[in-house]
């Protein structure tokens, strides 16, 4: 299961991180998402992280689901409770913020759901 789900997430972010570079490094919004240099390279990161843990297998696509709802999760909780160092590092606004909750409790799920082959 976090296999299949971080192969998804891992084009999704490489996508939308290299899609944001080329829009502009400079605060923005993407459709309705604020971007900045800084923002694209945390997905193109996390989406080549994810990548890597889906190709390597189920035991380390779970391992970075459980991480990454970590990190996902801070990076949500900076975005909800306008924590100024987080919200400007990477231009947050509330749809930011909804996604990345999404993200977060997608990777727990799919993280504590999954057997280690």
């Amino acid at each position: 299961m976090a296999k299949k789900f971080s192969l998804v997430l891992g084009v999704v972010l490489l996508l939308v991180g290299i899609w944001g570079a080329f829009t502009g490094g400079h605060d923005h919004n993407l459709i309705i998402f604020g971007i900045n240099a800084a923002h694209n390279w945390v997905h193109i990161g996390s989406g080549v992280l994810a990548l890597l843990a889906a190709l390597a297998g189920e035991r380390y696509a779970k391992f970075y689901c459980l991480v990454f709802s970590g990190v996902y999760g801070i990076v949500t909780l900076g975005g909800i409770f306008r924590v100024a160092r987080v919200v400007e590092l990477l231009n947050l606004n509330l749809p930011d913020n909804l996604l990345h909750l999404a993200i977060t409790v997608g990777c727990f799920w799919f993280g504590i759901r999954s057997k280690p082959a």
